[in-house]
């Protein structure tokens, strides 16, 4: 299977309460919000993609399954984006619910980059930790509120001052689902950065089932 970049319109918009009309954000491919891995296809990539690691780490089979779900999405994301875009960016993966030391602090975001682009002149950068660990939204249980993961996300300035950002920066994130994590990196990004481009690039999107939007 291969993958297209589709760009958010309105009606798909809906699905993710955070994001505004001004907000630029692509995917790849969707899953189904409240299947489970049982919906196959996606929601079983996805489920792999995102394995802990403590989980990958002790689990010789969960751990195959977990490269698998890399390299396939790092080759849809090769072939989606052309090396001439994918050189004019520089790519911010989002920090995953660890904080950097953590043991299950999971790398997933950035070694799909480095597969997906490897050979090209690509600015993969990570600007933006968290301070400390919280519980992954997919979860399921109780999530953090805007504000307060806004309040744990921090700019790495050393990593930004190294060198120069490209024209404009791809926020990257495996899932998007309400948008929230987006936004808050935009919001952290934006105090540096203000006049440069930002946009989401997400490897899927959680399309919500017909019902669920017509409850609001």
């Amino acid at each position: 299977m291969s993958a297209t970049l589709t760009l958010l319109d309105a009606p798909s918009r809906a699905d993710h309460a955070f994001l505004a009309a001004s907000d630029h954000c692509a995917f790849l491919a969707q899953y189904l919000g409240g299947k489970g891995y049982q919906a196959g296809g996606c929601n079983q990539l996805i489920r792999n993609f995102k394995c802990e690691p403590s989980v990958a780490r002790s689990n010789l089979r969960r751990q195959q399954y977990k490269q698998q779900a890399i390299a396939t999405l790092a080759q849809w994301l090769r072939g989606a984006v052309t090396r001439e875009e994918a050189e004019c960016y520089t790519w911010v993966p989002i920090p995953p619910s660890k904080r950097r030391g953590d043991p299950d602090f999971d790398d997933r975001l950035s070694r799909t980059l480095s597969l997906a682009f490897d050979a090209y002149d690509v600015d993969v950068r990570g600007l933006l930790y968290q301070v400390q660990s919280t519980v992954p939204d997919h979860a399921g249980q109780a999530r953090l509120s805007a504000q307060a993961l806004y309040d744990i996300l921090r700019l790495d300035v050393e990593a930004l001052i190294g060198r120069p950002i490209r024209e404009r920066i791809a926020l990257f994130d495996d899932v998007l689902t309400s948008g929230k994590h987006y936004k808050c990196c935009e919001r952290r990004l934006r105090e540096a950065l203000p006049c440069t481009p930002i946009a989401g690039v997400f490897l899927m999107r959680r399309a919500l089932p017909r019902r669920w939007r017509s409850l609001g």
